[in-house]
């Protein structure tokens, strides 16, 4: 199987079927569910940059009929994902993680004995200095971290279920 046929089988397993949004697309040639896909696409292959999504979406043509687009610019994609409420990614994650749950429902863990674990770990995310004095750490680094707990339901399976931003000073524990 190819790598655009295993894109689009992991694209329509997602449950998009809430994210149609007629106010916030109306005259908008990306929608939300097709912009949200992409960013889905552009993080199982490894895209890294707006220029590279547009480059792959070009070469992808079933990608691009399941994401029910003819073609979009990198610039399309940027002005687009600015107008993206966080809270619609936040939604599209938690109905995820709700799937994944259901399908590990059985699962018990590395063993008997240890049971499910969560490993919490967190990413810092360096920010631009002149526009976020909010996140100072010292000078010249601003950061926030994502902590994320991991959940490791068997030896072979193991999915984010929770993550938290804050400033770079919290650590992992609090």
């Amino acid at each position: 199987m190819g790598r655009e046929m295993l894109i689009c089988q992991c694209l329509s397993l997602l449950p998009t079927e809430d994210f149609d949004c007629p106010l916030m697309d109306y005259g908008k040639k990306l929608s939300t569910k097709s912009l949200l896909k992409i960013f889905v696409a552009a993080q199982l292959d490894q895209w890294s940059s707006y220029n590279h999504m547009e480059e792959k979406l070009r070469a992808y043509p079933k990608l691009r009929k399941e994401l029910d687009i003819e073609g979009i610019s990198g610039s399309q994609i940027s002005r687009r994902i600015n107008d993206l409420p966080t809270e619609k990614v936040q939604k599209l994650f938690l109905k995820v993680v709700e799937k994944i749950r259901q399908l590990t429902q059985g699962y018990k863990g590395l063993s008997k004995k240890i049971g499910l674990l969560n490993i919490v770990d967190s990413t810092e995310i360096r920010l631009p200095e002149n526009l976020c004095d909010w996140a100072y750490i010292s000078k010249g680094h601003h950061v926030v971290k994502m902590h994320t707990r991991l959940v490791v339901a068997s030896k072979d399976v193991a999915f984010p279920d929770k993550m938290v931003p804050s400033l770079g000073t919290v650590s992992d524990f609090k």
